[in-house]
């Protein structure tokens, strides 16, 4: 049986409230919970512990099919096909 990443708990929290409560947010942020921070209701910045990177875990190995075909320059498998790959393990 496969283990599942765990994700990341998240909070989102509109720009405003953001630069109101920063202390607030940063402890939250250390503590381990992902703050997305919104401008009128989109991402526009994530505030995290510091060394776990910017990118969320579940974008790295996201399920279902792929949104498009990603065609690399040259000869050889699509982006889209190595993706696939990795995933299958």
């Amino acid at each position: 049986m496969r283990k599942t990443a765990q994700l990341p708990k998240e909070k989102t929290a509109p720009l405003r409230e953001a630069k109101a409560k920063l202390s607030r947010l940063t402890k939250q942020a250390k503590a381990g919970i992902r703050v997305v921070i919104t401008s009128h209701g989109t991402p526009i910045a994530d505030l995290v512990q510091h060394g776990t990177g910017a990118i969320p875990i579940r974008h790295l190995k996201r399920p279902g099919p792929l949104p498009m075909l990603i065609r690399l320059r040259g000869k050889g498998p699509s982006a889209s096909e190595l993706v696939l790959k990795d995933r299958a393990g």
